[in-house]
């Protein structure tokens, strides 16, 4: 039952005035004059201890005609659905996607969002559906109904709301929720010869968004997605980042070639409505030691700042931030990367301490660094022991039979070579390797130089040099050079050629094998003492590197390969530790998605290393996104003011509820007559007649 005046249902504290008035001694109204009573003996009345209310029957009417009264005036209802029109109700579909990411845990947001789910379920009639999807970087599908049956209907969702108990640790990936939910929209909703006789086809489409719709989220897949026709998509933002925010993340190291030793670095960052500039940067020791230092970062900035070499001795597994409101951000694990071994074997006749000879060079372009310990290696091509195993073959020389037919195996199951053509006597290696007859090597006499041209820069090999700033190579001159001739029509990239037409360097399809027809060495180029040679020789690495130095840090839902661990040869079976006490081992083959952050640990025979989980750094960015991004995106969005259409359409409806509610103001009114009638009846009935008085 609603009431159309509600404030009226006040009038029913008037029921006090007759309960105070039966409460009164009744006083005579009328003196009846009588003899004398002094011959009479002198006695007292009798005094109740507590007052009863006299005539109930007459109390009770005339409180059920005060109380019916107000009834009148709040004018009760109820709506009534007319079962003729029920089944010809225009039907809703309601999406509704949940934010569920890390953002979420502030505060009371997830309290917030969970009351937005219940607003809405409350707004579904008879027939609609309902479908509710959590997402962060992933999307899950809680609940589905395909005609909503009310309090049953509700019980079922909201058993599947209360099962996720609270937000993750992902990132929001609000562009795939959106176009995730545009398309099974799209393509679940059946055509009007598909329905059923009595369903009516869905006259409105929309998805709502319950989320805090931070900076962080990711709208990218939105980009160039063609938004479905018919759909509308409806904010509801929960939450006011009135404190700000601060973050921490670690900066990428640069490139392995820049630095012999890689100091961690971190990007602490302040929000713009921050409510300070002053943080403290803590570590958090393996010892149980605590160490800080404040870092001045005013709102809006960031600062990046190294850690310390003192703090690192003492093994670091944890930094952390202090000085902002949420705390859900300000944790960072850390794992210091383990050393890697690289080992590279040149095939030749140089010397090391050759300071024009290719391996001189080769060997110190390779530093030493924390992560990466290199081990350069050279055997003699005409060497009849085994081949030694290597991520990198250097080929400065020709070489026998046997070593060729090892190299050549090596190069069929992967192995990485670079093969530099410095003698005519390489021509049978290299068609064996190529799988090609009659190759020919012909030195080319010049008295000048040969320039590089027709770089292929889109080659992985090359790439590292796509950049603009680095993609000169003119000041590069080659003083000696040789020219390949009858090489194979296929299975060769040419990676660049010398301006006079022949290839400089080429790439054969199978294998991983690179031909440079001219050295590094000072007799034959530049190009060891130039800034590309560095670059190129770890760009040729660069498939081993990727295998051996996995950073030890994550983020939560990335993909970690469990088989990079143990200098690239854990295979499979590894067993991962996760954090905290109590913690069940998994057992992982290749690949292990990390739920939530922390330290973990991966095991195997005879090793373990530890690798770091955070959250997205994303997710600190706490601040709102600027809603006209939502509209160029294409997004049609849910129109708060009124048009003409939804304002007849609201006006039907009103009158469709006004013609199937069913009043009962008149009823009470007639009831109230009926009890004053019988409270006059009663009242004359039992009046009182006169008492005697006393005459003086």
């Amino acid at each position: 039952m609603s009431f159309l005046t509600p404030l009226y249902l006040l009038g029913a504290l008037g029921l006090a005035i007759p309960i105070i008035l039966h409460l009164l001694h009744d006083r005579p109204k009328n003196k009846q004059e009588f003899g004398s009573l002094m011959f009479l003996d002198k006695t007292k009345p009798p005094v109740d201890r507590k007052r009863r209310p006299t005539h109930l029957l007459l109390l009770l009417l005339r409180c059920l005609a005060l109380l019916l009264l107000a009834f009148v005036f709040a004018r009760p209802f109820v709506t009534v659905d007319d079962p003729a029109d029920a089944a010809l109700r225009d039907r809703q579909w309601i999406t509704v996607l949940l934010d569920r990411s890390a953002s979420m845990q502030r505060a009371d947001l997830w309290a917030q969002a969970k009351a937005g789910v219940q607003t809405t379920l409350g707004q579904l009639g008879p027939g609609d559906r309902f479908t509710l999807i959590a997402y962060d970087d992933s999307t899950e599908l809680l609940a589905e109904v395909q005609s909503w049956l009310g309090s049953s209907s509700g019980a079922e969702v909201n058993a599947q709301l209360e099962r996720l108990a609270k937000p993750g640790f992902g990132g929001s990936n609000l562009g795939q929720a959106l176009v995730l939910a545009g398309e099974s929209i799209e393509g679940d909703e059946p055509g009007a010869d598909e329905l059923e006789t009595d369903e009516q086809p869905l006259a409105r489409r929309e998805i709502i968004v319950i989320s805090d719709l931070q900076k962080g989220s990711r709208l990218d897949d939105m980009q160039g997605y063609e938004w479905p026709t018919g759909i509308k998509v409806r904010l509801e933002q929960i939450g006011e980042d009135d404190q700000g925010n601060a973050g921490i993340e670690q900066v990428a190291s640069r490139s392995p070639w820049a630095a012999a030793e890689a100091v961690p670095s971190f990007r602490i960052s302040n929000s713009v409505n921050g409510i300070g500039d002053e943080l403290e940067f803590l570590a958090h020791t393996t010892a149980g030691e605590t160490l800080s230092q404040k870092v001045h970062v005013p709102p809006g900035r960031s600062r990046v700042v190294e850690l310390p070499g003192e703090w690192a001795d003492k093994s670091v597994e944890r930094l952390a931030i202090r000085g902002d409101a949420a705390e859900f951000d300000n944790q960072f694990h850390f794992a210091q990367n383990r050393q890697q071994t690289v080992r590279i074997v040149y095939i030749g006749e140089d010397k090391p301490n050759d300071a024009e000879g290719s391996l001189f060079y080769l060997a110190s372009a390779f530093q030493q660094s924390s992560t990466l310990d290199f081990q350069v290696e050279a055997v003699s091509g005409k060497s009849s022991g085994p081949l030694p195993e290597a991520d990198l073959f250097v080929i400065g020389d020709a070489v026998d039979d046997s070593l060729a037919q090892a190299l050549g195996q090596a190069i069929e199951g992967g192995a990485t070579v670079l093969m530099v053509v410095q003698s005519s006597g390489q021509a049978a290696n290299l068609g064996q390797w190529l799988g090609a007859d009659g190759v020919v090597i012909r030195d080319i006499a010049s008295s000048d130089y040969a320039l590089l041209q027709s770089l292929k820069l889109d080659h992985p090999v090359l790439a590292v040099f796509r950049d603009a700033r680095f993609s000169d190579f003119t000041n590069l001159h080659f003083w000696k050079h040789r020219e390949l001739q009858n090489l194979p029509d296929e299975g060769i990239d040419v990676l660049a050629r010398f301006d006079s037409g022949p290839p400089a360097w080429l790439a054969a399809r199978r294998g991983r094998l690179l031909v440079m027809t001219s050295g590094w060495k000072p007799g034959d180029s530049q190009l060891a003492l130039s800034t590309k040679f560095i670059p190129l020789l770890y760009s040729i690495l660069q498939p081993v590197l990727e295998g051996k130095t996995q950073s030890r840090q994550f983020v939560v839902g990335s993909e970690v390969d469990v088989t990079r661990f143990n200098n690239g040869q854990a295979g499979g079976g590894v067993t991962v530790m996760p954090p905290g006490d109590g913690a069940a081992a998994i057992s992982v083959d290749t690949i292990f998605t990390p739920p939530a952050p922390g330290l973990y640990t991966a095991k195997g025979a005879g090793w373990s290393e530890t690798f770091a989980v955070n959250l997205k750094a994303a997710e600190s960015r706490t601040e709102p996104i600027v809603m006209d991004q939502f509209k160029k995106l294409g997004l049609p969005m849910t129109d708060p003011v009124a048009s003409p259409g939804e304002i007849a359409a609201a006006a039907a409806a009103a009158e469709k509820t006004e013609a199937h509610r069913r009043e009962y103001w008149q009823w009470a009114l007639a009831a109230v007559l009926l009890f004053v009638t019988l409270e006059t009846v009663l009242a004359a009935r039992g009046s009182r007649p006169a008492e005697p008085v006393m005459i003086t």
